[in-house]
C-alpha cells in the first residue's frame, strides 16, 4: 500500500473514532439522568428521548462512510479469501451503522440489525486483519486479534442478557474503537518509517 494510502485510511480510521467518541459522550451529557452502565448507545439516537439525538445518529453515519472509504484504502494489505471477508464486514459495518442512526430503537427489527450487524462486523474487521496481514509489527497482529476476540466474546454476553446492558454493550463498541486508533497510529507509523527508511 502506498504512502499517501496509507495516510488516508490513518486519518480516516482515526477520525471515524474520535468523532463517535466526542458525539456519543456530547448526546449523553445533554440527555438528563443518562448512565452508560445501564442505558443502550441506542437510545441516545431517539427522538423525544434524546435531546441530541441527531448528534450521535450523525456521528454513525460519519463512522459508516469513513470505515467504508478507509476499508478500501486499505483492502490491498490482505489477499484471497480474507481480503473478501474484510470487505464484507467493512460493508457490513457501514450497513449496520446507517441502520442504527436512520432506524431509531424501538421502531421494529431493523434497528436491531443494525446493531448486530455493526458490532459483530467491527470485530471480525479487526480479528481478519490481526490474522490475515503478515506484514505487520507482532504487537499490532497480536493486538488486534486480541480486540477482535474480546469484542465478539463479550457480544455473547449481550445476547445472552448477562451484565449491566450498557456496559456490555459498549465493551464490543469500543473494542472496534481502540482498534481504529491503533489501526490509525500503525498506519501513519508504517508509513513515516517508509520515508526515513
Amino acid at each position: 500500500m502506498s504512502n499517501v494510502r496509507a495516510r488516508a485510511a490513518a486519518g480516516l480510521f482515526g477520525f471515524a473514532a474520535v468523532q463517535y467518541l466526542v458525539g456519543e459522550a456530547l448526546t449523553a451529557s445533554k440527555y438528563d439522568g443518562y448512565s452508560y452502565l445501564r442505558q443502550t448507545v441506542s437510545e441516545l439516537g431517539v427522538s423525544g428521548q434524546s435531546p441530541w439525538h441527531d448528534v450521535v445518529n450523525t456521528s454513525f453515519c460519519l463512522s459508516a462512510v469513513s470505515v467504508a472509504a478507509a476499508g478500501a484504502l486499505s483492502a490491498s494489505l490482505l489477499r484471497g479469501r480474507r481480503n473478501r471477508v474484510y470487505l464484507g464486514s467493512v460493508a457490513a459495518y457501514s450497513t449496520g451503522c446507517v441502520l442504527i442512526a436512520v432506524v431509531p430503537a424501538g421502531d421494529g427489527a431493523v434497528h436491531v440489525v443494525g446493531a448486530v450487524l455493526s458490532i459483530a462486523a467491527g470485530n471480525v474487521i479487526a480479528g481478519t486483519v490481526g490474522t490475515g496481514v503478515h506484514s505487520c509489527p507482532r504487537w499490532y497482529r497480536t493486538a488486534s486479534t486480541a480486540l477482535g476476540v474480546a469484542g465478539l466474546a463479550v457480544s455473547a454476553l449481550l445476547v445472552a442478557g448477562i451484565g449491566p446492558i450498557g456496559a456490555v454493550e459498549r465493551a464490543p463498541i469500543y473494542t472496534f474503537v481502540a482498534w481504529e486508533l491503533m489501526t490509525a497510529v500503525a498506519l501513519l507509523r508504517s508509513a513515516r518509517s517508509k520515508v526515513t527508511g
